[in-house]
């Protein structure tokens, strides 16, 4: 069922001509119905389910990338005409549970904040986009505006926990077919499992743009952040493998740990036009070394991820621990101060253009809504489902905020935090201190935690 929706999905959305869509859409109700007349009751189901998918999809953000581009010859009103012919459709097979659903969903994109953002890029009046920082739940992020998405071991660990239903057949059926495999390659196969899904569910929205969005950020072994053949040879080895299983240029860029051997991995691979994700970075000096190098590569998109809550978290605590009784508020402001100094070195000063700085590990609204730009380098945010549904919760004040500075009071409280500091100031952090920072240490260490705990899942 999904994989026939996601093929009607691309062809409806993504290949049809504007002008075309309802002819499109009328030859697919018609191949419904005349289905369903002979269909048994499990493949009455599943058309069911299916019309159900297609109808949401068409009435949510995923009709902006191709049908509804400003002055095209589709309407909105014509995906409206269309949304009610399959509701009406649905009617008729006795489908009211579905056409519920249907109603409230659509209800929550009409109302959602993250659409908004995304149309306000559209428009030119914001330049910031957003992500889904999660291994599930890529539909419901992308019917709401996202642009990629992360996807690794350690979260992949956490969506098994949350949804072993959705989780346990799938690695029952990988060890049951490849059954000499030890747990690393069981792990390696799972997380390709997962990521190959994501790639091509986003890929259209990859190829519709020419590779300006739609890619999936895929870690490499956080256990290896002191190896760099060992991170380098990996993703070499993933990237040919990708490449083949989608049979072209992989949507894909390897997240590699802001450590001293992650350089060289970073070096390495954009030499060669390979996409990265700079990751377990939260200070200027880090973002800075690897964006000196990003910069000399060859890869058209890269990261530079800052990730503005596990930097946030241990300010706090080192606030408490000074006495500072309002550590909680001034904190929220420290992942957002580097990020700012971040983007007007490389960006304004530097005139950098490989890379992106992307916001990351986000506390909460605040975190969206003080990084968002209407400058001409774009920035990209990634959110947690449990962040996103926050956000699209209540109307959000959305307005660039990127060039205000951090207030001044606040900027002294932050700076009794030798933890801010060492990320704020220029030359905090030397590159050898780098795997040791707190931050980095702390991040890694629960990586490889999470990494440990899947393989044990695994075997």
């Amino acid at each position: 069922m999904y994989d026939e929706w996601m093929g009607l999905r691309k062809r409806l959305l993504f290949r049809a001509l504007p002008d075309q869509f309802g002819a499109e859409m009328a030859a697919i109700r018609d191949g419904w119905i005349n289905d369903f007349r002979s269909a048994t009751e499990h493949r009455r189901k599943q058309l069911i389910a299916i019309a159900k998918e297609l109808t949401i999809d068409i009435k949510s953000y995923l009709s902006a990338w191709h049908l509804l581009k400003r002055g095209g010859p589709l309407t909105k009103a014509v995906l409206d005409q269309d949304f009610n012919d399959n509701m009406m459709l649905l009617k008729k097979w006795g489908a009211s549970d579905e056409i519920l659903y249907i109603e409230n969903e659509v209800d929550s994109l009409e109302k959602s904040s993250l659409i908004r953002l995304s149309e306000m890029s559209d428009e030119g009046r914001i330049n910031t986009r957003w992500g889904n920082d999660y291994a599930t739940g890529l539909t419901h992020a992308l019917r709401r505006g996202a642009v990629l998405v992360t996807t690794n071991p350690p979260l992949i660990n956490i969506a098994r926990k949350s949804h072993p239903e959705v989780w346990d057949p799938v690695r029952d059926k990988l060890k049951a077919e490849h059954p000499d495999y030890d747990t690393e390659q069981l792990c390696s196969l799972m997380t390709m499992h997962v990521v190959l899904a994501n790639c091509r569910e986003i890929r259209p929205i990859y190829e519709t743009t020419g590779g300006e969005y739609g890619y999936v950020s895929l870690q490499v072994n956080p256990k290896n952040y002191t190896d760099a053949n060992s991170m380098a040879l990996e993703a070499e080895t993933l990237y040919v493998q990708l490449k083949d299983q989608l049979e072209g240029t992989p949507n894909v860029v390897f997240k590699v740990p802001a450590t001293k051997a992650g350089l060289e991995v970073v070096r390495r691979l954009t030499i060669q036009g390979i996409g990265v994700n700079v990751t377990v970075n939260f200070a200027v000096a880090q973002e800075m070394a690897f964006g000196d190098i990003i910069e000399k590569g060859k890869a058209k998109v890269s990261f530079l991820t800052l990730m503005s809550g596990r930097l946030d978290d241990p300010i706090k605590n080192e606030l408490i621990s000074l006495g500072a009784e309002d550590a909680a508020e001034v904190a929220k402001w420290g992942g957002i101060a580097v990020a700012r100094r971040v983007y007007d070195i490389l960006y304004r000063q530097k005139k950098y253009k490989k890379s992106f700085l992307l916001q990351a590990s986000l506390r909460g609204p605040w975190h969206i809504d003080e990084l968002v730009t209407d400058e001409e380098k774009r920035i990209f945010i990634t959110v947690f489902p449990d962040i996103a549904g926050e956000y699209d919760s209540l109307p959000r004040d959305i307005r660039p905020r990127m060039k205000d500075n951090v207030p001044t009071d606040v900027l002294e409280k932050l700076n009794r935090s030798n933890i801010f500091r060492q990320a704020y100031q220029v030359d905090g952090l030397e590159v050898e201190e780098f795997d040791n920072y707190l931050p980095v240490d702390v991040t890694l260490q629960a990586f490889g935690k999470a990494y440990d705990e899947f393989l044990e899942y695994l075997r």
